[in-house]
């Protein structure tokens, strides 16, 4: 489906140099919407560098299918593909969307100075949560007997329940954190990692018990 927005877009102009140049888009109401690209930095500030099809739900209950996204996780913002193929941010707000078979969230509780409108990944849905926060940030330092600077990409994971109410409790990647944060069906839970030899320090077997958990 093709998106159909009374965008008034000005042309892209590369600004600046540094760890990225921003690159200025007017919408409709003639508020400045800022796309960044990133220039001479190591790594890769995006989900995935290409362009990839999705979908996307905006607060005004829009939902949009087989839109051209791209996910900057060091600016936090979802970006689409205009038809000239120029990046553009949405006018309103994203509250959930879906790129690459991977399913993002926003409007929970902040914990940990995280801002409200944070992206979060939903590693297994249902009345509990497990979620994913990753984050991206431009490190700059200068090697020794060197004078440039260098540009790299650091990034952090953290990882989170959330209940029903939207209300966030930070884990460990460890049995105790995780089974701790559930609350209780304790029993069943540790004889489930048991018998099926989780190792709760890896994503994949955190995102089996708390779907099994659901499905008590």
């Amino acid at each position: 489906m093709m998106l159909r927005w009374a965008y008034t877009c000005c042309f892209c102009l590369l600004l600046g140099s540094g760890a990225f140049a921003q690159t200025e888009i007017v919408d409709y109401m003639g508020r400045p919407i800022m796309a960044k690209q990133y220039l001479d930095v190591k790594g890769s500030p995006y989900l995935d560098d290409e362009w990839q099809e999705g979908w996307v739900k905006l607060e005004d209950g829009k939902e949009y299918i087989g839109v051209r996204l791209k996910y900057d996780q060091v600016a936090d913002e979802l970006m689409f593909s205009n038809k000239k193929g120029e990046a553009q941010l949405f006018v309103q707000p994203v509250v959930e969307f879906e790129l690459m078979k991977r399913l993002f969230m926003r409007g929970y509780e902040p914990v940990d100075a995280t801002p409200l409108d944070a992206f979060y990944e939903v590693l297994a849905d249902g009345p509990t949560q497990l979620l994913k926060r990753t984050t991206k940030t431009v490190h700059e330092e200068v090697p020794y007997s060197s004078a440039t600077k260098v540009r790299s990409i650091i990034e952090q994971q953290s990882y989170y329940l959330a209940d029903r109410e939207g209300k966030l409790t930070k884990l460990k990647k460890d049995k105790k954190s995780l089974i701790k944060a559930i609350g209780n069906r304790q029993t069943e839970l540790e004889a489930y990692v048991k018998a099926n030899r989780l190792d709760l320090r890896q994503e994949q077997d955190m995102t089996r018990l708390v779907t099994y958990y659901n499905n008590l």
